[in-house]
């Protein structure tokens, strides 16, 4: 080995052994403690951080997509008399993190703009907790229990016993796994997607983003929720769309489950496998709320953020205010009008409960960075008066 090759490699070690101190720090801080929207065409830059470029029209496609995102703007929505006296349980998955608190909080205030009582019931962000949250629901006394962002297979035994005591279970943004399924409805998104392709579209834009960023350029280290059975489906609709676009590549996949979350465990395992590989240029993240409870901060500590391109999943205010912030370890995300959903599920449940079938309810999901779609302030909420259409459509 030449003497340059050596003090390369050395001085890698040396970066690597530091980073890694620095990980730890963070780590051990970690577990002691609907405005005007911006719109442009921007694009693509060769970097994370980096000044604008000439880009192929390929990569400056995929942008575009990626910033006009997919929705519906509701004007097929029939009428429906919601039933009175009803009680919802809404099972949050974690009312510790934005992802499921914020939409919980939709449902609930969606449910009792018709008249229903409404108590929210936390999951703690595992299995046991599920079904805990679940029976809470059969104790209760419910009608109707929407779980948010909960697949049926991971508490099936629970919503079974729900089920078999005469209620409703009606989608919040998980899916029905179980075999036979056991849910009323699943909540519909758009017209020819099923509820797998939705969180595929998710992937799919978060590989749209990256592809057009990076020239098609893309390294990317993607990080794959295993709890839910729609984690693979996000991090497999963006492999499935970087093969489709033809340019780049997954360097490696790093598996992260609910515990990992909730103890904050999985924030050395994401930077350690960072830093194990140097030439990547993207971060794929499928939950926000997992860079703002941690990861972002750790990724600047470990001086990663200058060259990685880090995209989210969400759209929650938080996240929003460190890609208003920039260079604070999450620099876009897949926003998801999770609100404009909640409602959604308040539809579906009324008309469910009228001997209806569930309609589409199309909430809004597109890229957002510093200079695209980004909020005054606040949440993403999508790109309508979703409320008015629902009120409308209910009566109220």
């Amino acid at each position: 080995m030449s003497q340059k090759r050596m003090s390369e490699t050395k001085r890698k070690h040396r970066f690597f052994q530091s980073a890694v101190g620095v990980v730890a720090g963070v780590l051990a801080l970690t577990s002691c403690s609907s405005d005007s929207t911006t719109t442009s065409t921007t694009s693509a830059t060769s970097s994370a951080g980096g000044a604008s470029s000439s880009v192929s029209p390929a990569a400056q496609t995929a942008l575009d997509a990626a910033y006009e995102g997919v929705s519906s703007d509701l004007t097929a929505l029939t009428p429906v008399t919601p039933q009175a006296s009803i009680n919802l349980y809404v099972v949050s998955c974690g009312e510790q993190v934005p992802g499921c608190s914020v939409p919980a909080a939709a449902v609930k205030e969606a449910a009792e703009a018709v008249g229903w009582t409404v108590t929210i019931a936390d999951g703690k962000l595992n299995p046991e907790g599920f079904a805990t949250a679940i029976r809470q629901g059969v104790a209760g006394g419910a009608n109707v229990i929407v779980p948010i962002g909960i697949g049926c297979g991971v508490a099936q035994a629970a919503f079974q016993e729900a089920v078999t005591a005469g209620i409703k279970i009606i989608g919040g943004g998980g899916v029905d796994d179980c075999s036979p399924k056991l849910w009323a409805a699943e909540r519909l998104w758009l017209e020819g997607f099923t509820p797998q392709q939705q969180w595929e579209e998710f992937g799919k834009l978060q590989a749209d983003y990256a592809f057009g960023k990076s020239n098609g350029d893309v390294k990317a280290v993607v990080l794959s929720f295993t709890t839910q059975v729609w984690g693979p489906w996000i991090s497999g609709g963006f492999e499935a769309e970087l093969e489709t676009l033809g340019g780049g590549e997954v360097l490696t996949t790093i598996q992260v489950s609910d515990p990992e979350i909730a103890d904050g465990s999985y924030i050395q395992k994401v930077t350690t496998a960072l830093l194990a590989n140097p030439d990547a240029n993207t971060l794929v993240v499928p939950v926000d709320g997992w860079l703002t409870n941690g990861l972002s901060q750790a990724i600047v500590s470990a001086q990663l953020d200058d060259k990685l391109l880090v995209i989210g999943r969400g759209g929650d205010a938080a996240a929003l205010d460190l890609i208003r912030q920039g260079g604070a370890g999450l620099d876009a995300t897949i926003g998801t009008a999770v609100q404009w959903g909640g409602w959604g599920s308040i539809d579906t449940a009324a008309r469910v409960l009228a001997g209806e079938k569930g309609v589409y309810i199309g909430e809004s999901m597109q890229a957002i960075d510093q200079e695209n779609n980004m909020p005054a302030s606040g949440q993403y909420t999508g790109n309508i008066d979703y409320q008015a259409a629902f009120k409308a459509a209910w009566g109220v």
